[in-house]
């Protein structure tokens, strides 16, 4: 079956993507600076974690011999400090990093499917890497578009089956010799009716269901 594409205007449908890519990047932007932070929380709470029980130790009433060795620890501690530092910050980085990529490519793939059924594919399915976890969302737009694509075939065939049935009434009519009695013009205007019905419903791809590729 021959798709047509909707009928958007250029220039609009380009003001839309490009608001789209633009909400997009600072969507990703706030997810990346949010995941550093989290990150970085982490980490350093994971290093501050071996400093409390000594810093207790010395400001609590312990033996001097308890507080000599918990003041020994703190020395050592922020001896290696200068060093854990940019370890801890480096993980936090490249943590922040992976978790916006795989952020991003999620809505990627969301994007592309909302362009393709945008143009009219309305046989296209979302799918998402196991990874994602986003399975469930998958499943529900897809069963959405499954009805609307259901829908749309049955208009088109219950269209076509009144086409016919009017084409053959005409023919009647005109046979009957009363070519410019009120039916008739009824049914021409049904006719003309039917066939933007026809045309509107041709702008879509109706067919089975099209999965990508994972890649």
């Amino acid at each position: 079956m021959a798709t047509v594409a909707l009928s958007v205007s250029h220039p609009n449908s380009e003001h839309i993507a490009a608001a789209v890519r633009q909400e997009r990047r600072a969507y990703t932007f706030k997810i990346a600076v949010s995941m550093a932070l989290y990150a970085c929380l982490f980490f350093v709470l994971a290093f501050c974690g071996p400093y409390v029980l000594p810093a207790i130790t010395l400001i609590s009433d312990a033996p001097l011999t308890d507080r000599q060795v918990a003041a020994s620890q703190l020395l050592l501690l922020s001896d290696t400090v200068w060093v854990a530092i940019p370890v801890f910050f480096l993980g936090a980085t490249l943590f922040s990093m992976l978790v916006t990529r795989r952020v991003v490519d999620a809505f990627e793939r969301l994007g592309q499917s909302a362009r393709t059924w945008a143009s009219g594919m309305v046989s296209h399915r979302l799918q998402f890497r196991e990874a994602d976890r986003l399975t469930d969302l998958a499943k529900l737009l897809n069963q959405g578009w499954s009805q609307v694509g259901q829908g749309l075939e049955t208009m088109q065939q219950e269209s076509s089956r009144a086409r016919a049935t009017v084409d053959g009434a005409m023919k009647i009519i005109l046979a009957q010799g009363v070519g410019g009695s009120e039916a008739l013009r009824q049914l021409q205007t049904t006719t003309e009716a039917l066939d933007r019905i026809q045309a509107a419903l041709g702008r879509f791809e109706i067919g089975p269901p099209h999965k990508p590729r994972q890649s």
